[in-house]
């Protein structure tokens, strides 16, 4: 559910209230029961958590400039061929 920020015409007091897209609109101040109550627009708080955003996955990296090659060589007999690739851990990139 949403949170509204409020403030008072008579107190200049401000709160802040959960409410449903459904709910009747608030007329009444919480602080001093006044009738002359407004919303007020404020910020969002916004944040962008796990990976596929930009700030996590592509900030960091330039346009064109290739992944660094992977330094280890791959184990003997463990390679895509045997398998090791199809489980997901393929043994070249760990």
């Amino acid at each position: 559910m949403p949170v509204y920020e409020y403030e008072c015409g008579s107190c200049n007091g401000r709160f802040e209230v959960t409410r449903k897209f459904s709910d009747p609109e608030l007329t009444v101040c919480q602080l001093c029961n006044a009738p002359s109550v407004r919303k007020v627009l404020s910020p969002m708080a916004f944040v962008l958590k796990g990976s596929g955003w930009y700030a996590t996955d592509y900030a960091g990296k330039k346009s064109g400039e290739p992944e660094k090659p992977c330094k280890e060589e791959p184990k003997a007999g463990a390679g895509c061929a045997a398998g090791g690739c199809a489980s997901g851990g393929c043994p070249a990139k760990s």
